[in-house]
């Protein structure tokens, strides 16, 4: 009865660890390279003084999937920069990307709100760069790029 036992348990690890193995999740991620990319972005002919911007892959659809991944920077002072590293996901995707700008600014509103140490009250913030910068569309052609290898460069003038 015990080897019985034992056997039907050697049996059924067995059967997870070959399950385990086949459930990859899905197929295998598309292969991409990353490049540099660096540039300014203007409001109104002024630099943005902080916001995000973000370039997001656009390319051939393959099984369901876009090569690469979206990659975002910080904006100060009108000058954002991506630099790719050694692990993959540090560098923008080469090829077509859509890019999305966006950056806050108070109101001068005062909210209240809630938080562990009681109510607090901190200015209302609103984006304030018109949505044709920062709604993805692959038909909006000021908003998408052409990342090639190596070192690129896109300034982006905003306006009203």
């Amino acid at each position: 009865m015990r080897r019985h036992q034992f056997l039907c348990s050697i049996t059924i690890c067995f059967l997870l660890l070959l399950t385990a193995a086949g459930c990859g999740g899905g197929p295998n991620p598309l292969d991409y390279s990353e490049a540099k990319v660096h540039g300014t972005v203007t409001y109104n002919g002024k630099p943005l003084k902080t916001g995000m911007i973000r370039f997001i892959p656009a390319g051939k659809v393959t099984h369901g999937q876009v090569a690469g991944k979206p990659i975002f920077a910080k904006i100060e002072d009108g000058k954002y920069s991506i630099v790719p590293a050694k692990e993959k996901g540090k560098g923008a995707t080469v090829g077509t990307n859509l890019v999305q700008i966006t950056s806050m600014r108070g109101t001068g509103r005062m909210l209240t709100t809630s938080s562990e140490s009681g109510k607090e009250k901190e200015e209302e913030q609103i984006q304030f760069i018109p949505a044709k910068y920062n709604t993805l569309s692959s038909k909006n052609p000021e908003m998408t790029v052409d990342i090639k290898e190596g070192d690129n460069k896109f300034d982006f003038d905003l306006k009203k």
